[in-house]
């Protein structure tokens, strides 16, 4: 059996990437056809400790996520050395949509190391096809894969749930918004809530849940609602996961993410809406065209909460557009990306990097 050694950020914390990460280490299918170890880099104080778990691995290929910083770059491209010289295969998942942007920002030495060493990796992934061309500059096209991101088990409701919920559709009193991510400012929350400020007299809820990275934000959040009087129509649910995740899922009818977020990839989280049965409101963003269109959704500019207003008002008076686009979703989303899809996908490449280096 082929031994696999992952490297990269696992959670805690949670998110997309450590999310990720954590699927494929839990993964029985995978442990069926391969042996499975791994080194988390997240505590950079750790770097030797975590140079020397790599040199002791006695893996046949190396998987590897790499940063999005140029210091987390410079980090990545000295463990990649390492990699490269055990002379074994090595495949990089990138979970972003940065790496173009970070390599314009590099020193010349700094993208002479990238070129030189990307270069020479097995196979790159990337999230989405329009995501390819972060790599053109680095790497042969040809060597760069594909492999979209997933909605977890745990997070779908079943389909006796969908049918109910979709049965509910037309008589409900009042359509539930949903924005369910980190409070990064980028991601367009506070878009999404001055979007929820000329909405009082409709009929809508919003539910906002997710992290906040410090808690000067978390009060400009607050201080929003209270100031223009919105506690009626916006919730706050702090983190969420497991059951109270299911169920936000499970109620709402509409998922909204308007992000300009310079790191994006692929949102797991707009997938997870998607296996529910949820409208999108979204941007032409990173990966996010790819997967989500005119057809099961709604397309905004980044930063115009305006597009949003109008967008939920008009699904609100359609409420047939509505359950469409939430038939479309779920059929899609449980046709490409439930968990067992994206773990396939992982091992049909790694079965390829194996046998081409055999």
């Amino acid at each position: 059996m082929k031994k696999i050694c992952l490297i990269g950020q696992f959670p805690p914390p949670i998110h997309g990437l450590s999310k990720a990460l954590d699927v494929i280490v839990k993964s029985d299918y995978l442990k069926d056809k391969f042996s499975i170890e791994y080194i988390d880099i997240k505590n950079n104080k750790k770097f030797l400790n975590h140079v020397s778990k790599i040199k002791k691995s006695q893996a046949d290929l190396y998987y590897f996520t790499i940063s999005h910083s140029i210091f987390g770059n410079i980090r990545d491209m000295l463990i990649l050395k390492k990699l490269l010289n055990k002379n074994k295969r090595v495949v990089i998942h990138y979970h972003g949509g940065h790496y173009k942007t970070l390599y314009k920002k590099m020193s010349l030495a700094q993208k002479f190391v990238n070129k030189r060493l990307i270069s020479r990796i097995d196979c790159m992934i990337v999230l989405s096809e329009s995501l390819k061309n972060l790599f053109v500059d680095v790497i042969d096209v040809n060597k760069i894969k594909v492999c979209e991101n997933f909605i977890e088990e745990s997070s779908l409701i079943g389909n006796d749930e969908f049918n109910k919920k979709l049965n509910e559709i037309n008589n409900k009193e009042k359509i539930e918004v949903l924005y369910l991510s980190n409070f990064i400012k980028s991601k367009g929350y506070l878009d999404v809530l001055e979007a929820a400020k000329g909405l009082q007299d409709e009929k809508v809820i919003f539910h906002f849940a997710g992290h906040f990275f410090n808690q000067q934000d978390e009060n400009e959040f607050r201080e929003y609602i209270k100031k223009f009087n919105l506690e009626s129509i916006v919730k706050y649910h702090g983190v969420v996961s497991g059951d109270s995740k299911k169920q936000l899922l499970r109620e709402a009818d509409l998922f909204v993410l308007p992000t300009y977020y310079p790191y994006e990839g692929q949102p797991i989280s707009i997938i997870e809406a998607m296996g529910n049965g949820l409208a999108i409101i979204t941007t032409n963003h990173a990966g996010i065209p790819d997967i989500v269109s005119e057809e099961n959704g709604v397309i905004v500019n980044p930063k115009a909460p305006d597009e949003i207003r109008k967008a939920i008002q008009n699904l609100i008076k359609h409420r047939d557009v509505l359950k469409r686009m939430a038939e479309t979703n779920r059929f899609y989303t449980l046709k490409k990306f439930k968990e067992i899809d994206y773990i396939k996908r992982l091992e049909k490449i790694f079965n390829e990097v194996l046998l081409y280096k055999s």
